[in-house]
């Protein structure tokens, strides 16, 4: 049957096969076989068994099939790993991607590993590697690499993601100087410092890179992320990841690159405002961000930037600070593009706060809901309904469920965090909301993982999902229930996945 298809028909299939089942489709026949052996084998980890039959048979693997390898991880774990690269050095002339781990083998001869086998098979395959990944865990050890010869050879290369340990902008800004014109991401996981300790600007600028993706992630300590942002010549970049342990600066060199932006992940581990956040945000043009991820970002400036991208807004992943959570719902509501939100608060928040503006904030195109946080219940006097704290509380809770029940197209929703409210409050029981989401035919995954909240989910839950959510493909609460629900599961829905 697969000889009568059209090749590029039959790829198609072969690319979208699972490893087991590629595996079962090898053994076919013969025609299957070469059709499926390139892409079986285009992926492989350099990760050795423990055991030494299993690592004979291993090694025995990559002897017949190295030769099909296109993208290799994890190179250089363990003691085994100059053997393991001598035969890739023999066998892999077309790689694509190569991920590896540098690091010392020896006292003696720290760069032997490096020398003989790393070095080498990279330089072998510089006309196809489009992507390197170097995690390098001795950081003085950096300066023996000789990091900015190779990459300058390497002509095709588009992608570098460079993981060091202790490693100064000194030695960092001669490694972007050397990057090819070609590369479009760069990916930086350093924790870096200054060998100099005078206080002067480094005002050293690199070849200007094409980039599209930076990716900046690590512990910058004083100025050091200024000195390299400051360094980059970047003309227009579409996605800007900065994840800091301290307060984020971002000079105005790299600023001016922002007007195309469509991808934006700004965070900090402490709380603290971004210096020069009110640039930032004019220099991204407005309406065009598609993504944006912020963490810990005080709230006027997360107002002010969905404010202004508010047409063009996709996927939403926010941390909204204690307290502040009514304050952006009116705008999020202007989000009508929004398909995705993600948002976690500080624990913990009183149950009005929370979700009382929840129904304002989802639009109708959503189709991925995932909320994490922490509940309290601030017990105060009757409103002026006479109901009181708890009465009020599920009220808002029902006003949710019916608000989430109009999410037709909604495929993913999770709920999950930690409560301080005992009650029967969020437990996702017919009797607390669940009969208005009927409509979510589309769900294919609910989540309600919550210390704290008693689990309402037994049978007659289940009935009713099996008869509303005809998609629903797993299921994830923190108490599944009991051995009643258990077999009531086995038989009358085995392909759910329950955990």
């Amino acid at each position: 049957m697969a000889t009568n298809l059209r090749p590029e028909l039959g790829q198609g299939i072969i690319q979208n096969l699972d490893f087991d089942t590629l595996k079962t489709f090898s053994l076919v026949c013969k025609a299957w076989y070469l059709g499926a052996h390139p892409v079986l084998w285009k992926h492989f980890s350099c990760k050795a068994p423990t055991t030494s039959e299993e690592y004979t048979i291993w090694l025995d693997t990559i002897r017949r099939n190295a030769g099909s390898f296109k993208y290799i991880y994890d190179i250089g774990y363990g003691e085994r790993a100059p053997e393991i690269g001598n035969l890739l050095l023999d066998r892999c002339h077309s790689l694509v991607t190569v991920e590896a781990v540098v690091t010392r083998t020896d006292a003696q001869n720290p760069c032997h590993h490096w020398e003989e086998t790393l070095r080498p098979l990279i330089e072998r395959n510089r006309v196809s590697i489009q992507r390197l990944q170097f995690q390098v865990i001795d950081g003085p050890f950096m300066t023996t690499l000789q990091l900015p010869s190779l990459l300058a050879s390497l002509p095709h290369l588009r992608s570098l993601d460079l993981d060091v340990s202790w490693m100064s902008v000194e030695e960092l800004l001669p490694v972007l100087d050397a990057c090819p014109s070609s590369l479009e991401h760069l990916s930086l996981r350093p924790s870096l410092h200054r060998k100099s300790s005078s206080q002067e600007n480094i005002n050293t600028t690199v070849t200007p890179l094409q980039l599209k993706h930076l990716h900046i992630q690590g512990a910058f300590r004083d100025r050091t992320l200024d000195d390299v942002l400051s360094c980059l010549a970047v003309h227009s970049l579409e996605e800007l990841h900065i994840n800091s342990i301290y307060p984020l600066q971002i000079p105005s060199k790299l600023r001016e690159a922002f007007w195309q932006l469509t991808h934006l992940c700004l965070k900090t581990v402490r709380p603290s405002p971004i210096r020069y956040m009110p640039q930032i945000l004019d220099a991204i043009q407005p309406n065009h961000l598609r993504q944006v991820d912020l963490n810990n970002l005080d709230t006027e400036s997360a107002t002010k930037l969905i404010e202004r991208q508010h047409r063009s807004l996709e996927f939403m992943n926010v941390d909204f600070l204690k307290g502040h959570a009514g304050s952006l719902a009116e705008i999020l509501a202007t989000c009508h593009k929004l398909k995705i939100l993600v948002f976690t608060t500080v624990p913990f928040v009183d149950i009005q706060t929370l979700i009382g503006p929840w129904h304002l904030w989802v639009c109708d195109e959503l189709e991925v809901f995932e909320g994490s946080f922490g509940l309290s219940l601030d017990f105060h006097p009757s409103d002026s309904n006479g109901l009181n704290d708890a009465e009020r509380s599920r009220q808002v809770e029902d006003q949710f469920m019916q608000r989430l029940g109009r999410l037709t197209k909604l495929r993913r929703l999770v709920q999950q965090g930690d409560s301080l409210v005992d009650m029967d409050i969020m437990t996702w029981s017919l009797s607390s909301g669940l009969v208005h989401l009927e409509g979510l035919a589309s769900l294919k995954t609910f989540m309600h993982a919550n210390r704290g909240f008693p689990s309402g989910i037994g049978i007659p839950e289940m009935v009713f999902m099996k008869q509303h959510w005809h998609r629903l493909k797993e299921l994830t609460c923190y108490k599944v229930g009991d051995s009643d629900l258990e077999e009531w599961l086995a038989t009358e829905w085995p392909e759910l996945k329950v955990t």
